[in-house]
C-alpha cells in the first residue's frame, strides 16, 4: 500500500488552485465550489489531485485520463484501474491518500485536539471505550482519535459509510487489528485499513510537488 500525506499551509484560494480545477472532474469541481471557505475548497481540490497523482504514479496511466465513479456506499472507485483500490481523507490543513493493488482500502486522518470523550460510549464498542477511558489521563485524547480514525478507515474500506453501526464492532479485536495501521504524523492521527495482508510505503508530499506534477502533465 502506498500512503501519501500532504500538509496544506495556505488557506487562501490561489491563482494556481484556480488553474488546477481543470485537472479534476466536473463533478468534483461542483463539490469544491459548494464549500463556503477557501480552506475547505483547497482540501477538496488537493484530495482529488493527490488521488489522481498517486494512481497515475502507480499505474502509469496519465492523470487526465483517469475516470472515477462513486459506489452506493459513497466510496470513490477508479474505473481506469479495476485491480486497484484507493481512499482519501482530509482534515484541517492535511490530506491523506492510500492506494493499493493488494486489496480494498480505507483511510482517515484527524487533527489532534481535545477529544469529545463523552461520546465514546455512544459510538465506540465497550472494549474500545475501556481502552480510551482507562488509559492514562494524558493519553485519553490520543487514544480517542486512534480509535476514531481506525473505525473510519475500516468502514470506508468496507464501503459502507454510515450503514455500519460503529458500536457494534471493536477495532481492537484480533480479527480487525491486523487489518489496521495507525500512526502519528505531525499533529495528526492517521489510520489505514486493508482487507488483505499489506505492507506500507509512506511518502510526504508538498503542495509544490502536486502543482508541478499537474502543470507539467497538463
Amino acid at each position: 500500500m502506498n500512503v501519501y500525506y500532504l500538509p496544506l499551509d495556505v488557506s487562501t484560494w490561489t491563482p494556481i488552485d484556480e488553474q488546477l480545477l481543470s485537472a479534476v472532474s466536473p463533478q468534483r469541481r461542483e463539490r469544491i465550489k459548494k464549500y463556503t471557505y477557501a480552506a475547505g475548497r483547497r482540501l477538496s481540490l488537493y484530495a482529488a489531485l493527490l488521488s489522481r497523482m498517486s494512481i497515475s504514479l502507480l499505474t502509469g496511466i496519465p492523470a487526465k485520463d483517469l475516470a472515477f465513479r462513486t459506489d452506493s456506499g459513497g466510496k470513490p472507485v477508479c474505473l481506469s484501474a479495476p485491480g486497484l483500490d484507493f481512499n482519501f481523507s482530509h482534515t484541517k490543513n492535511a490530506v491523506l491518500c492510500c492506494v493499493s493493488t493488494e486489496g480494498a482500502v480505507g483511510a482517515d486522518i484527524e487533527k489532534q485536539r481535545p477529544a469529545p470523550l463523552k461520546i465514546a460510549k455512544r459510538f465506540f464498542h465497550t472494549e474500545e471505550t475501556e481502552y480510551v477511558m482507562n488509559g492514562p489521563f494524558q493519553e485519553q485524547d490520543i487514544r480517542f482519535f486512534e480509535i476514531w480514525t481506525k473505525k473510519e478507515a475500516y468502514s470506508k474500506q468496507l464501503g459502507l459509510g454510515f450503514q455500519l453501526s460503529p458500536e457494534s464492532y471493536s477495532t481492537l479485536s484480533s480479527a480487525l487489528s491486523s487489518q489496521l495501521h495507525t500512526w502519528r504524523q505531525d499533529d495528526y492521527l492517521c489510520s489505514v485499513c486493508c482487507n488483505k495482508p499489506f505492507s506500507i510505503e509512506k511518502t510526504t508530499v508538498t503542495e509544490a510537488t502536486v502543482q508541478t506534477f499537474f502543470i507539467l502533465n497538463s
